[in-house]
């Protein structure tokens, strides 16, 4: 990634901080709306840096759907009764669940990684080295994964896993 690119990406990246701060943050539901699609839009501008403007069009599409819902007046919060221990409890699987994902990310080395650009043709193809514990949480969603065993390239404890984009 270019330099050009890196700062399209980190100013999409701040944009759709800012706009989810909005949304968690702000008190009207149109304010809500409008955050909302900031969002979207810098989702979309993300995309767009990383060459995925299938995904960035959808991605603003939905944002923007969502936004009119969120905006609209027949949206209401639902007060629930959940005791604060129940929530503690969901904190707590929600920390031990990224915990998993951080391992499952950290114990994977990209081997080979082709791209060919374009807006609408990205097409990447990584091989992807995984430690055999870690191959059940290393897929990715919407991705194609196959895993094969016993490859001559890889150390023994490795398994090789090719993920296609």
């Amino acid at each position: 990634m270019d330099s050009l690119h890196a700062i399209g990406f980190y100013v999409s990246a701040g944009i759709s901080v800012a706009g989810a701060l909005g949304v968690a943050l702000l008190q009207s539901r149109a304010s809500r709306g409008a955050s909302m699609l900031v969002v979207g839009l810098g989702l979309t501008g993300t995309y767009l840096a990383l060459s995925a403007g299938l995904a960035a069009a959808f991605a603003l599409l939905c944002y923007a759907g969502a936004a009119v819902v969120v905006a609209s007046a027949s949206y209401r919060s639902i007060n629930t009764v959940i005791t604060p221990t129940w929530r503690q409890l969901g904190a707590v699987g929600a920390a031990g669940l990224l915990v998993l994902i951080a391992y499952a990310a950290l114990s994977v080395t990209v081997i080979v990684a082709p791209k060919s650009g374009g807006l609408f043709e990205g097409v990447c193809q990584a091989t992807v080295k995984v430690a055999p514990h870690a191959a059940p949480v290393s897929a990715g969603a919407g991705s194609t994964v196959r895993l094969r065993y016993g490859i001559a390239n890889p150390p023994a404890a490795f398994s090789t896993v090719r993920i296609f984009i």
